[in-house]
């Protein structure tokens, strides 16, 4: 590869993260981009296009990296959410234990 079509892959990568944002915006996710990475990839071997096939890996590598960040974020907010719900778990049974112990008394 030479460097203009390394520059037309990371041009594909900015290019497919930029979209998979703004159709993250409206709530369709980075799914499409890369549906047009798969389809771009035979018709660039038809066409025995170098420039077609960086653009088309670029393309399914920013989509790739754009789903692996959505993943890795959605990951972090279960796990975060359930740490917090075993943590007030907790406090009400503390609680419990507390009123229950005063009762006694």
């Amino acid at each position: 590869m030479t460097f203009l079509h390394l520059l037309v892959l990371v041009l594909g990568v900015v290019a497919a993260i930029v979209g998979a944002d703004v159709l993250g915006h409206r709530g369709l996710g980075p799914w499409p981009i890369a549906l047009l990475a798969l389809a771009l990839i035979p018709v660039a071997g038809w066409l025995y296009s170098p420039w077609l096939a960086a653009g088309s890996l670029g393309l399914a590598l920013g989509a790739a990296a754009a789903m692996v960040a959505a993943w890795t974020r959605t990951f972090a907010q279960r796990r975060r959410l359930r740490r917090e719900q075993l943590r007030r778990r907790e406090l009400t049974r503390a609680r419990q234990f507390e009123q229950t112990a005063r009762r006694q008394r």
